[in-house]
């Protein structure tokens, strides 16, 4: 079942970077951009876990990047709180949070 859930992760962040390569626009308001935080965050959680079943990530590479995951997903939720009183102080969080994804989602890209 776990492969399944896989192509389907691996399809959508295929689509998801065609869409940049198709001139789709990307999210253009703090809500957008936040909702795909939280759908990259899943994504993310979902290939690190294959990852690990596929004995590409170590037992403590994992525990790191799951820790990273949990830190990340109090980022957005932090960012989606400041926003609502200080919304540029919630723009500048959530920016932070997206450096840190993408980062995190390279480092997973190059374990494959």
């Amino acid at each position: 079942m776990k492969r399944h859930y896989t192509a389907f992760y691996v399809l959508l962040l295929v689509a998801l970077s065609a869409c940049t390569t198709l001139n789709v626009p990307a999210a253009d308001t703090f809500n957008k951009k936040a909702l795909a935080s939280y759908t990259s965050l899943s994504a993310a959680t979902q290939s690190a876990s294959t990852l690990y079943d596929a004995g590409k990530l170590s037992k403590n590479d994992a525990q790191n990047v799951k820790d990273q995951l949990v830190n990340l997903k109090a980022g957005v939720d932090i960012a989606t709180e400041v926003h609502a009183t200080d919304p540029a102080a919630g723009e500048d969080r959530l920016a932070a949070t997206i450096t840190a994804l993408t980062a995190l989602q390279s480092y997973l890209a190059g374990r494959k």
